[in-house]
């Protein structure tokens, strides 16, 4: 796990561009404080910083293939590198450390480009290929791992953060209103390529960019496909999924360093203690609560589940104290002004997890994401599909379509007078909780930059689930979740806030082969309506108790007087306006912090 940067010129390679490599290594020493490499040819120069996680003596980088014609720095872990390292090996190749990371090279060798399909991990690299002159970088399926970059004059610059790329190599950058104003709105953007600093954009999940003297290419290597492709049993779909479930944690659990898995006490995290306990391995987990009486607190299941399967059970307990500094701290290591509140809980957790001595924690994002875990957006849904009805059977032509027509007014005569089916689909509809908020602070709030006026009431906020086909609602909103709201947000802070405090995040849920099955399912089988994640918790019977299976689903959301009282003591100093929330508050300081040596903020 690391940080990664590296520059390509069309030209060649200047020392104030080695210079700003070593200094974006400085940028980025919490997310390798282990070690730091950089190396450079007459055309491209790379940097990196090391936690160390697999191969602690021999997996310095950059990392060589045996006649030393490619040079790799890759942020991220490759799960499957034994089984890769072992197909190798025996075609021929020579591996020079204990890296997992080094499979790539060799891969690329055997493969091109087309290494990629062998990958099973959350990564983001960028290849030298030194006789093709060319780069190569990608970013894996899911979008775990970030990959920044910008085209540069006679070059193209790549970071794994923007802050890095914003603050040695855009002279005078410029802001998009609209990408800024998203994750306000929304907590999280809603473009996977666009950021609010408009020379930088993303590497999207599943896509690789190829640079070389004709300039840049980018190519998409993966996409989830939602389409019905599984032709087996219900039975047979439970034992696949498990297997797919159990294979997943098994090598999410490699490591030659502590680990543990965060134990929430809800389905997901409890799926993987069961199924890392299965492994026959030592099973460390810890459980995180507030101080006091919170609804959100489930220490009490946790602990219980942790004595009934025999985990070493560590707890940690946040009060009020904790969240002192956690504002101040944890937008030292955002790029983008990423809103969930859950990030002050998150930032405190990893900060203590880190004093207990463990590098490595299994979460269980993305099971509410893959198993349609909402219940809220399971509603919209269901609410979205009959309006979407309705829509179609009127007007009515003919008997058929009329006694059609009569039988659904019958069913749904409720929702048709209500016009909401019974859910409003409209903007509001995602974030709803921001709605009020930040429209009063969009219509009051402007701030100048570089010679220019911003005023938020002219950004165009609005998202609609009208685009969807009928039949398809479930998985339209669903999707835009996992692609969106799970990557853009909780993806983005598992990495930025566990890789501030030196800590790597590992999501087994997210394993694309789990994900590619579970999305092939025939909707019949994996959704019941009013049964939150009714298919996963088929597959887990035996495994994790009813106890945890059948109970009402919790959040770590914080107390909300901790997230208003950082709002209260927050002032803005870039915004000006008559209105301030937690939201608004942390993009000011982000904007505050990432533009305040460029010379152009007028305070």
């Amino acid at each position: 796990m690391c940080g990664i940067s590296a520059v390509y010129r069309y030209t060649s390679i200047t020392e104030t561009d080695k210079e700003k490599l070593l200094a974006m290594n400085e940028e980025m020493h919490y997310r390798g404080p282990d070690d730091r490499g950089v190396w450079n040819d007459d055309r491209c120069g790379m940097a990196q910083v090391r936690l160390s996680i697999i191969g602690l003596e021999k997996g310095k980088q950059p990392l060589f293939n045996e006649d030393k014609s490619l040079v790799l720095i890759c942020n991220g872990e490759i799960y499957n590198y034994i089984e890769i390292k072992q197909e190798l090996i025996a075609k021929g190749h020579i591996f020079n450390s204990d890296s997992d990371s080094e499979t790539i090279l060799h891969l690329y060798e055997e493969y091109g480009v087309k290494c990629l399909e062998h990958l099973r991990g959350m990564f983001a690299f960028c290849l030298w290929d030194i006789k093709r002159k060319q780069l190569f970088a990608a970013r894996d399926r899911i979008g775990e791992k970030t990959l920044y970059y910008a085209q540069v004059p006679s070059g193209i610059v790549f970071s794994t953060e923007l802050k890095a790329i914003l603050k040695y190599y855009i002279d005078k950058p410029q802001i998009s209103l609209e990408q800024l104003a998203e994750p306000i709105r929304y907590t999280s953007p809603i473009s996977k390529k666009d950021t609010y600093i408009e020379q930088i954009k993303r590497i999207e999940p599943g896509q690789y960019l190829l640079v070389d003297d004709k300039g840049l290419l980018q190519f998409k290597y993966w996409k989830r496909d939602l389409t019905d492709r599984f032709t087996g049993s219900f039975e047979e779909a439970k034992a696949e999924t498990l297997r797919l479930m159990r294979e997943s944690v098994d090598i999410s659990l490699r490591s030659d360093v502590p680990i543990a898995i965060m134990l929430s006490g809800g389905v997901d995290s409890s799926a993987i203690a069961a199924l890392a306990k299965e492994t026959g391995r030592e099973v460390h987990t810890i459980t995180a609560g507030y101080k006091g009486q919170f609804d959100c607190d489930e220490r009490d299941v946790a602990r219980r589940f942790a004595k009934e399967k025999g985990f070493i059970y560590h707890e940690v307990e946040l009060d009020e104290s904790d969240f002192k500094d956690c504002f101040d701290e944890l937008t030292l290591h955002l790029d983008e002004p990423i809103t969930d509140i859950a990030a002050l809980p998150q930032w405190a957790l990893y900060k203590k997890v880190k004093s207990l001595g463990y590098k490595v924690l299994l979460g269980g994002m993305g099971g509410d994401e893959l198993f349609y875990g909402y219940q809220y957006w399971n509603k919209l849904a269901e609410s979205l599909a009959t309006h979407r009805k309705h829509q179609s059977l009127f007007p009515w032509k003919g008997m058929a379509k009329k006694k059609e027509y009569l039988r659904f007014v019958l069913k749904n005569w409720k929702y048709i007078l209500w016009a909401g089916y019974p859910f409003k689909i409209a903007d509001s509809s995602v974030g709803y909780w921001t709605v009020e908020d930040y429209n009063r602070f969009a219509d009051s709030t402007s701030f100048e930059f570089d010679g220019e006026s911003y005023s938020f009431k002219d950004a165009a906020m609005h998202f609609s689930f009208e685009n969807t086909t009928q039949m398809n609602e479930l998985d339209f909103i669903y999707d835009f979740l996992f692609s969106k709201t799970m990557t853009m947000a909780y993806l983005y802070l598992s990495d930025r806030l566990g890789m501030g405090n030196s800590t790597e995040i590992r999501s087994p849920l997210l394993d694309y082969k789990l994900v590619e099955f579970v999305s092939s399912l025939p909707m019949s089988m994996k959704y019941r309506k009013g049964q939150p994640k009714f298919f996963m918790k088929e597959v887990l019977k035996g495994i994790v108790p009813d106890y945890i299976l059948n109970a009402e689903k919790r959040g770590f959301t914080p107390p909300i007087s901790f997230i208003e009282d950082v709002a209260e003591k927050y002032n803005y100093q870039v915004f000006k306006s008559d209105f301030k929330f937690y939201n608004s508050a942390l993009a000011d300081r982000l904007l505050l912090l990432n533009l305040k040596n460029k010379g152009v903020l007028k305070l």
